[in-house]
């Protein structure tokens, strides 16, 4: 288990490289949703999802309070994706990273979903269609992302799991 500090600082830090990476590689940087893949990771690799979902849906709603139209939505999308991701990943095997790609590529769908139906419930005018038509980027560049960041998290959990059964 990661402790507070240290999530927070990983957290802050992707908050900070988002803006940049949209800046300096324009289709990678615009595709990738770096607090979502970081929320995702850490709720499906960790024992406990509170820190994943709590930090996840703070540095969202502080996106939407800076970048977005709305204060809320993605914050909201957030926690609705970190909890199907935790009430779903006792049904595999966290130590497969194919599971954590398809964790992933569900999580990006599932929090877009979200993220479309709250903005369909405060009245906006564009449809499911048109705001899923640049998933399959999203999708990939997460994945991408998403993985990256399950090889760093899963080595910690093996080293911890080495420890705990084998002394």
């Amino acid at each position: 288990m990661m402790k507070h500090g240290q999530v927070f600082l990983v957290y802050l830090a992707a908050f900070f490289l988002q803006p940049f990476l949209q800046n300096l590689i324009p289709f990678f940087g615009g595709n990738v949703n770096l607090i979502l893949c970081l929320t995702v990771m850490l709720v499906f690799v960790h024992e406990e999802p509170g820190q994943g979902i709590f930090f996840g849906c703070l540095f969202s709603l502080l996106w939407d309070l800076l970048y977005g139209l709305y204060a809320g939505p993605s914050a909201v999308a957030m926690v609705i994706c970190g909890t199907a991701v935790y009430l779903l990943k006792y049904f595999t095997h966290i130590e497969n990273f194919l599971n954590g790609a398809l964790f992933m590529a569900g999580g990006t769908l599932l929090f877009y979903s979200a993220y479309w139906c709250v903005y369909a419930a405060i009245g906006t005018t564009y449809s499911y269609g048109y705001a899923m038509s640049t998933m399959l980027p999203q999708i990939v560049c997460n994945v991408i992302v998403g993985l990256g960041v399950y090889f760093v998290l899963i080595e910690n959990v093996k080293k911890q799991r080495r420890d705990r059964y084998y002394r």
